[in-house]
C-alpha cells in the first residue's frame, strides 16, 4: 500500500500510473472531472498508445466537467477500447483500477493541477493486496453500479455539450439559469434523482429508459463503425464512396456475420465469437475490417441491394412519399426489409392463406399486402402512419420503436417490432440512424460489443 499525493507527502499519481499500466490487463476509471493538458490527456493518451481497453466513466452534467475537447477526444478514435461512459449528476469518487496491478483510490481528477500541483490525496493498493483484502467483488460492484446507470458518449453529446459552451460564453451572466434551461430540456439529465436513493419510476418507465440508453449505445457504436467502414483504407472497391456510412456498415455487418463468421455451420455462433472478442473489441473490429477490404466471395447481390434496393427503400420511405403510397409501393418496400422477410419466412403457409409450397416471395408478398390494409390495436392509426411516426415523428427515435413496438395500443401493429423499425428507420435516414436489426446485433456481439438482441 502506498500514499499518493504531493511529492512532499507521498509519490506523485503520474510516476503511479505508468507503472501500474505496464503490468495491467485493461483499465476502468471513474472520474468526475477531465481537462486536455497541455500535451496529453493525463491517463488516457498513456491508455491509447499502450494499446490496452479503457473504459472511463465521467461526470455529465450543464456545468460540462469534461471538456469538450476530451469529448472529442474519444469520438475521434472511435475505437471499441476506448470507451467514455457519462453519468449523470452524481459521481464524485476518483477511481482508477488497472485491472491486474493495482487500483487507485483518492482525490485526484484528471487535471494538470491535480496531478503535478495540488495537495490531493490517495492510496495505491498493489494487486496482491486487492486479492488479499477481498476487495475484487467490491471494486466489480462498483463499476457495474456505474455501468447500469450511465450512458455510452455520443455524436449528440458532444453537440449539445459545444453548443453550451458557446452560449455560455455570450450569456455568463445569465449562466445559472442558462443551465437550468438546459438540464431540464436534456433526456438524461432531467432526472436529478440520486444513483442511490430508491428508484421511484413506474415498471414501464424504467424499461422504456433502459431501452432508450441500450438502443442510443448500440446506434454509436455503429455510427462509429461506419466511419471507420467508409475510409478508402477499409472500404471494398466494389462499395462506391457516395453510398451513405450507415448503409455501408450495414453491409460490412452483414458481410461480416455470414460471409466470416458462417452462423449456418453453428446455431448461435455469436454467443462464441462474443466471449473471445469482448475484452478486446478493438482487435476483433480492426481484423473485421482488414477482411472486409479483401473479402473474396461473389457480392453481387450485396452491390445491386446497395446501388438499387436500399436507394429505391430511402426514396419511398421519404418524408413527402411515405403518406401516399400504393399497395405495391408498400409491398416493394417491406419486401427490402430483412427483419421483415426473417419474420415472414418463418410464418405457416397456413396463417397467410397459402397452399404447400409457395415460395419466400409469394409469403413476403401476402404479408406485407395484409398490413397495408392494417390498423394499430386500438385502430387509431394504419400501418403506413404507425411507420410514419416512427421513422419521422418527434423527439428520441428510440422512443418511437419503444411507442410502436411495447407500450401504445394507438402505435402497436401486429407482426412489426424493434428489428424492423430499427431497420427501416435507417434505410430511410442513414446518415443520422444506420440501421440496426437482429442480424447487425449479432455481428456487433460477433466483434466483442455487449448489445442486445431484438427481434
Amino acid at each position: 500500500m502506498e500514499f499518493v499525493g504531493h511529492p512532499l507527502t507521498g509519490a506523485m499519481l503520474h510516476n503511479v500510473a505508468k507503472t501500474a499500466l505496464t503490468d495491467c490487463t485493461e483499465i476502468r476509471a471513474a472520474v468526475p472531472y477531465v481537462q486536455h493538458g497541455v500535451y496529453d490527456i493525463l491517463l488516457l493518451d498513456d491508455c491509447k498508445r499502450s494499446k490496452k481497453k479503457l473504459t472511463f466513466y465521467g461526470r455529465d452534467d450543464t456545468t460540462t466537467p469534461i471538456s469538450t475537447k476530451v469529448l472529442k477526444w474519444f469520438l475521434d478514435h472511435r475505437s471499441p477500447n476506448l470507451s467514455c461512459r457519462l453519468v449523470p449528476h452524481w459521481l464524485h469518487a476518483k477511481v482508477i483500477w488497472w485491472v491486474d496491478s493495482g487500483v487507485y483510490i483518492g482525490s485526484a481528477n484528471l487535471t494538470n493541477r491535480a496531478w503535478f500541483e495540488n495537495f490531493e490525496a490517495g492510496l495505491y493498493l498493489s494487486h496482491t493486496e486487492i486479492e488479499q483484502a477481498g476487495l475484487t467483488p467490491e471494486l466489480e460492484a462498483f463499476f457495474n453500479g456505474l455501468d447500469e446507470r450511465s450512458q455510452d458518449l455520443t455524436d449528440e453529446d458532444l453537440k449539445f455539450h459545444l453548443e453550451l459552451e458557446k452560449r455560455r460564453e455570450k450569456l455568463l451572466a445569465q449562466l445559472r439559469q442558462l443551465e437550468t434551461d438546459a438540464q431540464n430540456n436534456h433526456p438524461t439529465l432531467k432526472n436529478t434523482q440520486s444513483a442511490i436513493t430508491v428508484d421511484g419510476r413506474k415498471t414501464a418507465e424504467r424499461r422504456s429508459a433502459t431501452f432508450r440508453t441500450e438502443w442510443n449505445h448500440t446506434l454509436q457504436n455503429i455510427r462509429n463503425i461506419a466511419r471507420r467502414a467508409a475510409l478508402p483504407e477499409n472500404r471494398p472497391n466494389w462499395m462506391a464512396a457516395d453510398i451513405p456510412e450507415g448503409v455501408q456498415a450495414d453491409q460490412f455487418l452483414h458481410a461480416y456475420y455470414y460471409k466470416s463468421v458462417k452462423p449456418h455451420l453453428e446455431k448461435d455462433a455469436y454467443a462464441r465469437e462474443f466471449e473471445k472478442h469482448r475484452r478486446n473489441p478493438e482487435a476483433a473490429l480492426t481484423h473485421a475490417l482488414a477482411w472486409w477490404k479483401h473479402a473474396d466471395y461473389d457480392y453481387e447481390h450485396e452491390k445491386e441491394r446497395v446501388d438499387v434496393v436500399c436507394k429505391r427503400l430511402r426514396e419511398l420511405m421519404a418524408k413527402d412519399r411515405i403518406l401516399t403510397l400504393t399497395q405495391a409501393e408498400w409491398v416493394e418496400a417491406l419486401s427490402g426489409v430483412y427483419a421483415f422477410r426473417e419474420h415472414v419466412i418463418k410464418m405457416g403457409n397456413n396463417d397467410l392463406g397459402l397452399g404447400a409450397a409457395p415460395g419466400s416471395e409469394a409469403k413476403y408478398v401476402r404479408m406485407a399486402e395484409r398490413l397495408y390494409s392494417e390498423r394499430s390495436l386500438s385502430g387509431r392509426f394504419s400501418a403506413i402512419q404507425v411507420v410514419n411516426h416512427v421513422i419521422w415523428g418527434p423527439g428520441d427515435v428510440a422512443d418511437r420503436i419503444w411507442q410502436a413496438d411495447s407500450a401504445d395500443r394507438d402505435f402497436k401493429v401486429c407482426h412489426l417490432g424493434k428489428s424492423f423499425y430499427g431497420e427501416l428507420v435507417g434505410w430511410a435516414r442513414p446518415d443520422e440512424y444506420p440501421p440496426r436489426n437482429s442480424r447487425s446485433s449479432k455481428a456487433l456481439r460477433c466483434l466483442g460489443y455487449d448489445v442486445k438482441i431484438y427481434g
